[in-house]
């Protein structure tokens, strides 16, 4: 079937990290309902699978939805995200909506367990970011992105340190 040219985002691709569940999720099927091709990005293979189907079952006439297992602490897997989410007609947007967490005191807090809060939000953002803005370059028509960041990064709770600094961060 034949792209709906009347559909905003007909012919433009996105990267959305964090997009098999929650947030993330919910900016993709905005995005791909209007017309985008968008490449979902997350650990976990089974969630992007389902995910991808079930946007893919409702996505209207030439839009597309693809997905990228990664760890968005790790460059080189940001980057072979990147480059999915670019074949074709580049990249023009991306949604950077991967985050983790943890509870409980950083007084007991191990450093191992702040790295990984830290690296998965604030580092996988930047690594993100940085991919992505290439991409885009790349296109010769620049971009868009979006970073989320969370109520936390500006009110802070005492069992989510690494989150809370994380988030502030973006």
């Amino acid at each position: 079937m034949p792209a709906d040219a009347s559909l905003p985002l007909t012919g433009r691709a996105a990267l959305v990290t964090g997009g098999g569940t929650g947030i993330g999720r919910a900016c993709a099927e905005a995005l791909v309902a209007d017309g985008a091709t968008v490449t979902i990005v997350g650990r976990r293979v089974d969630v992007l699978e389902a995910a991808a189907a079930e946007i893919r079952a409702t996505a209207p006439a030439g839009a597309e939805v693809r997905w990228a297992a990664a760890d968005v602490a790790e460059e080189d897997q940001v980057a072979a995200a990147v480059a999915t989410a670019s074949e074709g007609v580049g990249l023009d947007m991306a949604v950077l909506s991967a985050g983790t967490g943890t509870l409980g005191p950083v007084t007991s807090l191990p450093v191992e367990e702040w790295r990984r809060v830290v690296d998965g939000n604030l580092t996988g953002t930047f690594l993100a970011i940085k991919h992505a803005a290439n991409a885009m370059i790349a296109t010769g028509r620049g971009g868009s992105m979006v970073a989320i960041s969370s109520i936390a990064g500006a009110k802070s709770h005492r069992w989510m340190g690494p989150y809370c600094a994380s988030k502030a961060g973006i």
